[in-house]
């Protein structure tokens, strides 16, 4: 597969170098990004005759918007049915029409039905669809149905998810929890037989994460607005700490279990388990013999404490209080919780059957324990420390692939794998043999990116202040002429590394929106990606201190090399990389103009920010933010009122009255990286010193500024505009 990548490549050098293919290609456009397809999910059924396609749409006008980014949005998706024998292949659902979305595709043992969700709108409900509910597609009459009305459980993607699921075991045999994406989200469903499916539903009344993540805040403020008008109900979003802690909302924090029958679409309820919407997971995992399940329900956050740290916070696992137990897979079951010992008090992770009435989990004493234990808990309530030193994990079968290729699906068992290839010319679904190297094409999609003229990139080898061999990628514009000195724009991410072309995650050219940094290069700019090596971190390394390490010298190489016009650089990056912006126009007026998005500027105020789409979880909405843990980037260890100092020695506000260079900053009011009040801090500094700055806040986004297509034209323009009014492209 790699020899075949590598052939790809040289196919390519026409498009890149002939001036005869140049006459007919095109620079990068927006609409070129935004119009591509995306393969969500491919996998094998069971007896492998069939592949379950799911893809996404373009996004193009007439969807609807504004659920995730519109990247990972799976409410664009649609289901396609490909033939692994013949290679037919078809689109069973078309969603455009309605904007609904079909994904997280599964087959039945049978290989007759394939599970899946889905937005699609039904009789009364709004265009786009009100909620995620099962879909059952059956391979025989070809008939699509909605199993009910009822909502289920989805968990949202990346970034702090919502409502995260680990469904395992049942009868597709698979290591793992049973995924809608592979590295991504995971089902709510698992099937018990080639007739019945055990899914995660959600009390009435209640909308699945998918949608709710980024809805939630304006039906909240439209609530709100209600009860002021009213004048009868309070508006308080109540929180507490402490012996002030609020009770948990176990009305809407729980998981209805339902076994459904996908034949006569009858639904029977298991039984109810407790859930909580923001870290860790729902663990449900079915015994061997298809007649119990094992549960591992997180209940909250743990409430930290003065002078101790909760280890390994990186892993939500390990800051939430988390139950063991178990019920029968029968009608109105009751969980019976396991009474942990003392050893085993706080559950942290759920691990296989030993046998139908023994399950392993991992657990410690303390939650500031920094080392979790494997015990077996019993069907019969007993738990007991497992004898002997803990399995190793399963070995992973190791499938090559090519530096643009993703691994879909892999079965052993048919000697197979399914694989997608980015390239410069398109998409293309894979289906190899392991044993024999042998590869055939599926489907290919977005032949439009053939006609792009992607001009070149270049990796630049040059030493950094503090004497480290370092690597940048420079991306020229198409028509790049040696010995022309152009406008460069670096892009800064704080501790990024450059490791060479083929694995670049910064130059890839299918970023999507506004990260693809060949739009930029087909507008004449040189785009410069620098390594930003920024020392460990975890041993208190400040971040703010070696933020230019890496990238002055990066554009003093490249202004050797006779490519960059000293006299026109920009800067601009995206969260840390808007904390680079920051800290890098503190530290110099090089750059003739900066663009911060989404960045941090008070290190100390984000420690005990909360997140701005926290509205509507009575309660719980302090424990949305996870932001505590996300400030080892900066090198800080202890919490801010332990170490003042220290905060403001990494924080770029604390050095704006340095900054001299025109810089717009452009942030999300539902950003829950850094809340937009980090924008304003420093664009309020900037004003009340009369320098020059701009500050565009967009409604409804997130953190990575792509909820809507029009805002994301939007971002593109006024970035463009900032950068060719104080760079002067034209020249």
């Amino acid at each position: 597969m790699a020899r075949q990548w590598r052939a790809a490549l040289t196919g390519l050098f026409c498009l890149i170098a002939s001036p005869s293919c140049a006459q007919a290609l095109h620079g990068l456009t927006l609409d070129d990004v935004l119009g591509t397809e995306h393969i969500d999910q491919a996998v094998f059924s069971p007896n492998g005759d069939w592949i379950a396609a799911i893809i996404q749409r373009p996004a193009r006008v007439g969807e609807v918007y504004g659920r995730l980014p519109y990247e990972i949005d799976p409410t664009r998706n649609d289901f396609w049915l490909i033939n692994t024998k013949s290679g037919a292949r078809r689109a069973i659902t078309r969603g455009s029409a309605d904007a609904a979305g079909y994904w997280c595709a599964s087959w039945s043992p049978d290989n007759r039905y394939v599970a899946l969700l889905s937005t699609q709108p039904g009789r009364g409900e709004p265009r786009g669809g009100d909620n995620v509910r099962l879909y059952i597609w059956d391979r025989i009459t070809g008939a699509i149905r909605r199993m009910s009305d009822t909502p289920v459980m989805s968990q949202t993607r990346y970034g702090s998810a919502l409502d995260k699921l680990d469904l395992r075991g049942g009868a597709i045999k698979r290591n793992g929890a049973h995924a809608c994406q592979l590295n991504g989200d995971n089902a709510p469903f698992v099937w018990l037989d080639s007739k019945r499916l055990l899914v995660a539903t959600l009390p009435q009344g209640q909308v699945s994460g998918v949608l709710d993540q980024y809805g939630r805040p304006y039906i909240e403020a439209a609530r709100t607005a209600a009860r002021l008008r009213g004048g009868i109900e309070p508006t308080v979003l109540a929180m507490g700490s402490g012996a002030a802690r609020l009770p948990r909302d176990e009305a809407a924090n729980q998981a209805i279990l339902r076994i459904v029958d996908v034949t006569t679409r009858h639904a029977e309820t298991v039984g109810i388990v407790p859930t909580y919407p923001f870290r860790s997971a729902l663990s449900l995992s079915v015994s061997v013999d298809g007649k119990k399940l094992a549960v591992m329900a997180t209940l909250g956050a743990l409430q930290p404490k003065t002078g101790e740290t909760l280890p390994n916070n990186t892993d939500d696992n390990w800051t939430v209080e988390r139950w063991v137990g178990f019920l029968d897979l029968s009608p109105n079951s009751v969980v019976h919780w396991v009474e942990p010992v003392a050893a085993a008090k706080y559950p942290t992770l759920l691990l296989d059957w030993i046998d139908n009435n023994h399950i392993a989990f991992t657990a410690r004493s303390s939650p500031f324990d920094a080392i979790a234990h494997r015990f077996i808990a019993s069907t019969d309530g007993g738990v007991r420390r497992a004898e002997g030193p803990d399995p190793a994990a399963p070995a992973e079968r190791n499938v090559e692939m090519p530096a643009r290729g993703t691994l879909l699906d892999d079965r052993p068992d048919l000697d197979s794998v399914i694989w997608s290839e980015t390239g410069r010319t398109g998409l293309i679904l894979h289906q190899s043999r392991v044993s024999t190297d042998t590869t055939r094409d599926l489907l290919m999609l977005n032949s439009h990116l053939a006609a792009v003229d992607w001009g070149m990139i270049r990796l630049i080898e040059y030493t950094s202040t503090r004497g480290e061999s370092l690597r940048a990628v420079a991306i020229l514009p198409p028509g790049y002429r040696a010995g022309q000195r152009y406008p460069t724009l670096v892009w800064v991410y704080g501790g990024y590394i450059v490791r060479d072309l083929d694995h670049d995650f910064m130059s890839d050219p299918w970023m999507p929106g506004i990260y693809n940094l060949y739009l930029y290069a087909a507008r004449g700019y040189v785009v410069l990606v620098p390594s930003m090596p920024l020392g460990d971190r975890s041993q208190d390394a400040n971040s703010y201190a070696r933020i230019a390490d890496g990238v002055f010298p990066a554009i003093d190489r490249l202004t050797a090399l006779g490519i960059t016009d000293p006299a026109r650089i920009g800067v601009f990056g995206q969260s840390f990389g808007g904390y680079s912006v920051f800290a890098l126009l503190t530290k110099t007026d090089r750059f003739k103009a900066g663009v911060a998005m989404a960045g941090l500027s008070d290190i100390s105020s984000l420690y005990g920010e909360l997140d701005p789409g926290a509205v509507g979880y009575p309660g719980i909405a302090h424990e949305k933010s996870d932001n505590w843990s996300e400030l080892r980037t900066t090198g800080r260890t202890v919490p801010p009122w332990r170490d003042p100092a220290g905060y403001a020695s990494v924080s770029p506000l604390s050095y704006v009255d340095r900054v001299n260079s025109p810089l717009l900053i452009i942030h999300g009011d539902l950003d829950m990286r850094g809340a937009p009040s980090q924008a304003e801090r420093f664009f309020y500094a900037l004003y009340q010193q009369g320098k020059t700055a701009k500050l565009l806040r967009y409604g409804g986004e997130s953190h990575s500024l792509a909820q809507s297509p029009a805002n994301i034209r939007s971002i593109f323009a006024e970035t463009n505009a900032w950068f060719d009014r104080y760079l002067d492209v034209r020249r």
